[in-house]
């Protein structure tokens, strides 16, 4: 993060693009934890936000094997989409495994043009590639969400995520990687993509629509499943380790944390599958990092697959966890008075400012924090808020600036917001064979 932050004071973008890249980076966010059932996505808002930035103002140099690389000189339209899997090796694998569908249908309106180049799937979800072109005579034209339909035109039900790089040499060229989760297995009858496109940012009115359609190829794959069930204590908070599922497109880790635990567990720090060379798997960095429901506390984390590589032995290791008391885990205050009436006790918040309807608050977040602290929050009679857009930039001296929108409804102070992230850690050595 620092190389990145000192590339970043290096280069000149223009300031209605930065604000577009965070903007989009916080709607984005925003729209996948709309959904109070279950989750997909949890990924920081903040964390969205940087990124978004982080691809916009500089190419990366592309980190690839030479077997992806001529893997890749073969398909059509995708030189654009390595910068978005250059970090993701079981992607990289799996196309070098002929894991990969060419589609490489375009559709057009008079704002923009859209190609989707192809998907790669596993038995439940699919990654779409996309490349989009907007005109030059509507420039503005905004990827708001996705649908799925049928060919009878009714929408399948999904989650998804996505997330797009813009072409620094290009202003209307970018490339995008979409996620899609079904409730059941993958389709294998004739489907519709629908690309729905807004002319404002802020989940704007959709103004055009693309359709594609496309019929699912690749042959199916069965997952790996290996059954954990244990559980490990770091700094006396209980952890337990569920199962372990390898497919083609990720591993999912399904984890429980103790309801006994004196501490809150906002996720891990350096979750990881290591093979018996050594060879890492990481969190993925672009895409789904979890998933979640309200009706289960177990949580699965996603981390990069290995399926396509032949190993004799794999371990499960994590070191580093951000965690809290729970007693600590909330930001209480008042915005009428503009004071902070309870925080944790480290009182790392501070300088809380209220213009209109407009929140300010900074954050002394420690190197390498680029996570935000909170989404939904609550009124003093339980009302459950949430903010209409939100803002954040970093400063020196490690503060982070969070900006909100309050929402345009009756509330009564004070607001309590319960702390999803914090830079407080817990740290231990747990290193377990999964085989």
């Amino acid at each position: 993060m620092k190389k990145w932050k000192e590339e970043i004071e290096k280069r000149e973008v223009p300031a209605e693009r930065l604000d577009q890249a965070i903007q989009i980076g916080f709607e984005t966010a925003k729209r996948n934890r709309e959904n109070k059932k279950c989750g997909f996505l949890k990924r920081g808002l903040w964390s969205t936000a940087v990124a978004a930035i982080l691809m916009l103002v500089f190419v990366t140099s592309i980190r690839v094997s030479p077997a992806f690389a001529n893997a890749v000189s073969s398909i059509p339209g995708f030189s654009g989409i390595v910068e978005l899997i250059q970090d993701n090796k079981g992607i990289q694998m799996a196309i070098e495994n002929e894991h990969y569908q060419i589609i490489g249908t375009t559709g057009e309106t008079e704002g923009v043009k859209v190609t989707l180049e192809g998907i790669i799937t596993d038995e439940t979800s699919l990654i779409v590639f996309s490349k989009i072109e907007n005109n030059k005579k509507h420039p503005e034209r905004y990827l708001n969400r996705y649908r799925i339909l049928d060919t009878d035109g009714k929408e399948i039900p999904n989650d998804q995520s996505f997330g797009t790089s813009w072409n620094p040499k290009n202003d209307l060229l970018a490339t995008n990687t979409t996620e899609i989760k079904f409730k059941g297995p993958v389709p294998t009858e004739e489907m519709i993509l629908e690309y729905r496109f807004a002319d404002d940012i802020r989940d704007g009115q959709v103004i055009e629509t693309i359709q594609i359609p496309f019929k699912v190829e690749l042959k199916p794959v069965k997952r790996e499943q290996y059954a954990v069930n244990k559980t490990v204590v770091v700094d006396g908070q209980k952890i337990h380790i569920h199962s372990i599922t390898i497919g083609p497109i990720k591993t999912a880790v399904e984890v429980e944390y103790d309801a006994e635990n004196t501490k809150k567990i906002f996720g891990f720090e350096d979750l990881q599958i290591v093979d018996e060379k050594g060879e890492v798997w990481s969190a993925i960095k672009n895409g789904s990092s979890a998933s979640w429901s309200e009706d289960s506390p177990v949580i699965s984390y996603f981390l990069q697959s290995n399926y396509f590589r032949d190993t004799q032995h794999l371990y499960l290791q994590f070191n580093k966890l951000m965690a809290m008391d729970k007693d600590e885990a909330e930001l209480i205050i008042d915005t009428e008075t503009q004071k902070i009436l309870k925080q944790p006790r480290d009182e790392r918040f501070n300088n809380l400012k209220i213009t209109g309807s407009h929140l300010e608050i900074e954050l002394k977040g420690g190197k390498g924090y680029y996570h935000d602290p909170f989404s939904t929050f609550y009124d003093v009679e339980g009302k459950a808020l949430s903010p209409k857009s939100g803002s954040f930039y970093p400063g020196a001296d490690d503060i982070n600036y969070f900006g909100l929108e309050l929402p345009d409804v009756e509330f009564k102070n004070p607001l309590k917001f319960p702390l999803h992230a914090y830079p407080s850690y817990i740290k231990g050595d747990v290193k377990i064979k999964i085989k």
